[in-house]
């Protein structure tokens, strides 16, 4: 059921402007004609005759702004806006009648009763016509705040105050009152032949126009159905729940040529609607099923679905409509609420619409396939867990059932600032639970495959995976829940104050004994790669794939990199482009960066060629994505790897890189704002020189692993290769230039949303510090 679109019609497929033309002239004809009201007292009643004079005298006495009014308000049914208005113009006449009395008990579609109420306006002063200001008590407490249904019964409420007589189910829905104005309105928007048809037996009155005819789509009905052709090649199944009756939601459909994209099973009109609650009056139950109630939605995602079974859980299937009702519908029926904006087409109206929350708003039904893709892809999902989790949770269900056919109960996402480019958490099928992983490579040109038996069989204390999912865009995979806590937790502990669980000596200890049995495993795994055989490794995506691959490019190519402090290049801010910065030298903190390359231009060029994956080396089983979020402490003692993304057989040189500058250099990639809380930067520029002071230094849990990994693992690596004669003699380049690409390439360093450019340029400092540093 994950793949069914459930639309409301109007406003989001079909106009409502024939409705709102009909609904005027129910309130004309009333007000005018002498079977009702006869205001005016005229002899008879001429209908109008064409559409240009159709839409005069509707919008004469049912401007079209109080009809958005009543549509913003979640009245959705045209029936109900109808009546509602109808039943504010008598509130608003019996008010100004000075001698109502003998109207009382009101019985406003008793034609008797009319009789007299025709006989008391004759007695009314001044002029006997409806128009804007009949809506007036609208504009007034409490009727300003009421959405839907509490409008006509607070109205029964209101009337009794302001016309000093108890007035008590007059107003109500599918009262006698209501049903005239239903009758009339069906005989003048189907016109007399259609009416005959549909309800074989002729009108009340002869001559009308039809504002059946009248109708057209929303949009362009190419557009529209260019649409729905997507969806179904998407994969979905399309339904309707609309509150028009079945001939007049199904026959526009059929005219514009749409209704061939929808399964007939899953249309839900108002008929339908009418229908189940016959069958549950018939029990004794009076529940009334339009919108908001979920039923509508139900019974359209679920051809067998009945009154009052349970609700489906929360993203079951996606509803598409333009109203608060529609929100509040879909969301009670479990659905994803997609609204349009192109039924909201006044302020308040797109401000109650934004107030019932719906899931995502677009300006219209075309952008629905766009949508739905997005949503499907695990980045949307990564992106949304920090700000929205509860949604991104949902679709992660959505997700899971698509592309696993995976039905899960309960879905926990954790969010982590580990999480740059990747998500976690929790899931749970009846009493177990499972953790998944999944790592988000939008740049990436080659698949990421996960590789924890290779990594087992070398000897690496692994997570072994249950499951795994490997579509490119789409990498997920599946472990046993272990309850070890994080290495990347463990750290952020010690260095903010909390030794709990941890401590500086615990941590590096734990690192030492890790470093050792590294080298073991490089040592036992070593062998000869060719150049074709290397290239095919995962690791390079995490280097020069990134570089060449257009990640590089989309994060700053024609970029402005503005200076601390500064407003943005538009407003006049300091700064330099990315053209620029590739060109200047650099001091950081009164030393000259330069040893191997002195601009970042000069590195980069360096870095495309150094990092070419299709050279021939001596290669070990490794990691690769070792970073300190990716591994468990059991014990308190044994580092436990999860996720291997990245793993395969590849250089030890390359299988360092990421560990050794994500778990001791990069706390401000994962803290921006508590970082920049403590950081004082200044930048500026001299003579083509970039000079940057700052105050951000390791804390002393980050530089205890740091000389744990100098003393412990690589000298020992680079002479272990030395040995073997296959030490490369740019080694110290080849991590040099890898190291570069983790704070320039792991995150956009221009996503003001996430860091600042303080921040940034704390980034760029360190891209240029590891582009030249001496890693031992």
């Amino acid at each position: 059921m994950s793949n069914v679109v459930v639309f409301d019609l109007d406003g989001v497929i079909t106009s409502e402007e024939a409705y709102w033309v009909t609904a005027g002239l129910v309130l004309h004809e009333i007000a005018y004609s002498p079977r009702y009201w006869d205001l005016q007292r005229a002899e008879s009643y001429v209908p109008p005759a064409t559409a240009e004079e159709c839409d005069r005298l509707s919008h004469e006495v049912l401007p079209e702004e109080i009809m958005l009014g009543f549509k913003a308000r979640s009245i959705n049914s045209n029936w109900d806006t109808c009546y509602a208005a109808v039943s504010v113009c008598l509130v608003d006449l019996l008010a100004r009648i000075p001698d109502r009395a003998t109207l009382f008990p009101l019985q406003p579609w008793n034609p008797g009763w009319m009789a007299l109420f025709r006989q008391a306006l004759d007695h009314l002063e001044g002029e006997k016509t409806l128009g804007r200001t009949s809506y007036k008590l609208l504009e007034k407490p409490p009727f300003q705040n009421y959405i839907g249904f509490e409008l006509f019964e607070h109205l029964n409420q209101y009337a009794s105050e302001l016309l000093g007589q108890p007035v008590e189910g007059v107003f109500a829905r599918y009262s006698p009152f209501w049903n005239l104005c239903q009758e009339l309105f069906q005989e003048i928007y189907l016109g007399d032949q259609l009416y005959e048809q549909e309800y074989h037996h002729a009108p009340s009155q002869q001559g009308r126009y039809g504002c059946i005819y009248l109708e057209k789509p929303i949009l362009d009905v190419e557009a529209l159905r260019a649409t729905l052709q997507t969806l179904r090649e998407q994969g979905y199944i399309l339904g309707v729940a609309t509150g028009r009756p079945g001939r007049e939601a199904i026959v526009p459909l059929q005219n514009y040529g749409l209704f061939e994209y929808f399964d007939p099973r899953r249309v839900l009109t108002h008929t339908e609607v009418a229908h189940a609650e016959e069958q549950l009056l018939a029990r004794g139950d009076s529940t009334s099923l339009v919108k908001p109630h979920p039923y509508q939605f139900l019974a359209a995602a679920d051809p067998d679905y009945q009154p009052h079974q349970p609700v489906l859980p929360r993203g079951s299937f996606i509803v598409i409509g333009d109203t608060t009702s529609d929100v509040r519908g879909g969301q009670a029926a479990g659905a994803l609420v997609v609204a349009v904006l192109t039924g909201a087409m006044t302020a308040e109206a797109r401000r109650l619409l934004e107030e019932s929350q719906p899931d995502f708003m677009i300006p219209d039904v075309t952008r629905v396939p766009e949508l739905l893709q997005r949503l499907d892809d695990l980045a949307t999902i990564q992106r949304m867990q920090f700000l929205e989790r509860d949604k991104a949770e949902v679709l992660l269900k959505r997700w899971f059932i698509h592309h696993m056919d995976l039905v899960v109960d309960e879905i926990r996402l954790t969010p982590k600032a580990v999480s740059l480019n990747s998500f976690n958490g929790v899931y749970r099928v009846g009493a177990e639970e499972y953790f998944f992983k999944t790592h988000v490579e939008e740049q990436g040109i080659l698949e990421e495959y996960y590789h924890a038996e290779l990594l087992y069989k070398a000897g690496y204390n692994i997570v072994r995976p249950l499951r795994t999912v490997h579509q490119k865009g789409q990498q997920m995979v599946i472990y046993p829940v272990v309850s070890a806590p994080v290495m990347f937790d463990l750290m952020r502990a010690v260095e903010t104050g909390d030794t709990s669980q941890a401590n500086v000596e615990l941590l590096a200890a734990a690192e030492r004994r890790e470093c050792e049995r590294l080298l073991e495993i490089y040592r036992s795994t070593l062998s000869k790669s060719t150049a074709a055989e290397h290239a095919q490794a995962p690791i390079h995506q995490l280097f020069w794939h990134r570089l060449m691959g257009g990640r590089l490019a989309s994060f700053y190519e024609d970029k402005w990199f503005p200076f601390p402090g500064q407003p943005k290049a538009e407003e006049g801010g300091l700064g330099l482009s990315f053209a620029e910065l590739l060109q200047y030298e650099w001091t950081i903190n009164g030393e000259e960066i330069g040893t191997y390359g002195r601009t970042l231009g000069q590195l980069l060029e360096r870095a495309k060629g150094v990092l070419q994956p299709s050279q021939a080396a001596l290669t070990a089983i490794g990691h690769g994505d070792a970073h300190f979020g990716n591994v468990f402490l059991e014990q308190q003692a044994h580092y436990q790897y999860f996720d291997p993304a990245f793993a395969g057989r590849h250089t030890p040189l390359l299988d360092i890189v990421k560990p050794y500058f994500h778990n001791v250099f990069a706390t401000w990639m994962y803290f921006p704002q508590e970082i920049e809380r403590e950081l004082s930067i200044a930048v500026q520029v001299q003579d083509k020189r970039i000079i940057v002071e700052h105050n951000y230094a390791l804390t002393p849990v980050r530089q205890a692993i740091l000389d744990t990994k100098r003393t412990y693992l690589l000298p020992q690596m680079v002479e272990l290769l030395r040995e073997q004669r296959a030490l490369p003699d740019n080694w110290e380049e080849i991590v040099r230039l890898a190291l570069l690409c983790c704070p320039l390439l792991t995150v956009n360093l221009l996503d003001d949303t996430k860091r600042s450019a303080a921040i940034c340029w704390l980034g760029l400092s360190q891209v240029m510090q590891m582009g030249n540093i001496l890693i031992f």
